[in-house]
C-alpha cells in the first residue's frame, strides 16, 4: 500500500496577506455587530424617553450635588440627574443622560451630605435639602416634558440648610 501525502507551501507574503484578510473581516463583522444598541423583549417595551436637561438653585446659587428627580404621573419610572458645580444637570432613565418620558411630573430634590463617619468607616449622611422638596408629592414642583423639541427645566429651591459646612455630596 502507497500513502502519498500532498503538502503545499505558500511563500510567507501571501500566507500574511491571507490571516490579514480573515482578522480583518472579523474586526469588522465584530464592530457591526456591536455598534447597534443593545435591544430585546424588555427594552422595546419601554416608553421613549426625550433629552432632557436643565438647572437648579438653592437661595439663588448653583445648588451643586442635588440629585433631581422626575417622577412620572403616567408611567411607574422616574429620571434623574445630580447638578454639577454650576447646578446644571441631564436626566437619566434607562441609560446615562438619555432624558424622560414625555408628560407631567412631580419633582423632587435631596442633597445628601457626609457630615462624617462610624468607627467602621461607613459615612454618616445627611439630607440637606428642606424636607419639602424631599418628596415630590409635597416639594410643589412639577415639570412637563415634551415629545419634540428641546426639554430644559429650571428650578428654584429655598429654605436653609441642616448642616452649616458640607463635608461633601454624593
Amino acid at each position: 500500500m502507497n500513502l502519498h501525502a500532498s503538502l503545499t507551501v505558500r511563500p510567507w507574503g501571501q500566507l500574511n496577506l491571507q490571516v490579514s484578510l480573515v482578522v480583518s473581516a472579523t474586526l469588522i463583522a465584530a464592530t457591526i455587530g456591536c455598534s447597534r444598541p443593545y435591544e430585546d423583549k424588555f427594552s422595546r417595551a419601554r416608553p421613549p424617553v426625550f433629552k432632557t436637561t436643565g438647572r437648579v438653585t438653592w437661595n439663588g446659587k448653583p445648588a451643586s450635588g442635588a440629585l433631581v428627580t422626575l417622577h412620572s404621573k403616567s408611567h411607574s419610572l422616574a429620571a434623574s440627574g445630580r447638578a454639577d458645580a454650576d447646578g446644571a444637570f441631564t436626566l437619566t432613565t434607562w441609560r446615562l443622560d438619555d432624558g424622560a418620558v414625555a408628560g407631567e411630573h412631580a419633582v423632587s430634590i435631596e442633597t445628601i451630605v457626609i457630615t462624617g463617619y462610624t468607627q467602621d468607616g461607613l459615612p454618616l449622611e445627611v439630607n440637606d435639602m428642606p424636607p419639602k422638596y424631599q418628596n415630590p408629592e409635597t416639594s410643589g414642583l412639577t415639570a412637563t416634558i415634551n415629545d419634540v423639541g428641546s426639554n430644559v427645566l429650571s428650578f428654584e429651591v429655598s429654605g436653609p440648610q441642616k448642616t452649616a459646612g458640607k463635608s461633601s455630596t454624593r
